[in-house]
């Protein structure tokens, strides 16, 4: 399909403006190419209001927004042939956290000027969440490497980096919901629906399609077997912490205290 450059580009309210609808005109016409999602730079909000209001216009795609966690100021831009519908696309998104001895006052500005100084360019670099110790950082994975072999201090202190998952993002308003049930035993997948609110068999759907984290690692057994103090996540949906585990009922069902984090 061929999309009316010229006509979009006269949308642009100045220079500025022009070069990222430029930008969003480039990733649809690299989508109709190669018929295949493409992910763009992370954007500000102003910027991704811009590029919503272009590919609103162009028929034959869809787009989505993800910064990596709910509520993100900077996301990045997805777009991708209307025949994905709402299946699940890979974003490209990962998370990296700095840890180090700094001082109270350390700030944002502290983080992203050591970031940038090894070279990478903004647009790689999703929000910077300043937490207890350090930083949690939302990347583009194709520079996770590159980051972690380069940031060697921020400000003048030595920093450890490692990467992390997206469901461990500490941001301040999670919400922590106490569920009291019981479950027919500790397989996976009979204490995720639990947790998560949906039926057994949707869950070991969801199991076996790789979409669940046991402990921050994928798994695809939906017999496997999980214990006190387990994490179990789900990318967009949260995670489920074991909270408890107890006796059981007259009918032979473990009861559980859960703690799933939204």
């Amino acid at each position: 399909m061929k999309i009316n450059r010229e006509a979009l580009l006269k949308l642009a309210a100045d220079e500025e403006e022009k070069i990222i609808i430029a930008r969003s005109l480039d990733l649809a016409e690299q989508v109709f190419s190669d018929v295949l999602p493409k992910c763009g730079p992370f954007l500000n909000p102003k910027e991704q209001d811009l590029y919503e209001t272009i590919w609103r216009q162009i028929d034959g795609i869809i787009y989505r927004f993800d910064g990596g966690f709910r509520d993100a100021e900077r996301r990045r831009g997805i777009v991708l042939p209307d025949f994905y519908g709402s299946d699940p696309v890979d974003t490209k998104i990962t998370a990296i956290l700095i840890q180090g001895k700094f001082p109270a006052d350390i700030s944002h500005r502290d983080f992203l000027g050591s970031i940038l100084g090894t070279g990478l360019d903004r647009s790689r670099i999703g929000d910077i969440l300043v937490v207890e110790g350090g930083a949690q950082v939302i990347i583009d994975r194709d520079i996770k490497n590159y980051l972690l072999q380069n940031l060697e201090k921020v400000s003048s202190y030595p920093v450890d980096l490692s990467e992390i998952d997206l469901e461990q993002i500490v941001t301040g308003d999670e919400r922590v919901k106490e569920i009291r049930t019981t479950v027919s035993s500790l397989r996976l997948d009979a204490v995720a629906a639990s947790g998560f609110g949906m039926s057994r068999t949707a869950m070991s759907r969801e199991i076996k399609a790789g979409r669940v984290k046991l402990n921050w690692k994928e798994v695809d057994t939906p017999s496997q077997d999980v214990k006190e103090g387990d994490i179990i996540s789900i990318r967009g949906r949260g995670r489920v912490e074991i909270a408890k585990t107890g006796g059981q009922t007259r009918k032979g069902r473990t009861h559980l205290n859960l703690k799933r984090y939204i």
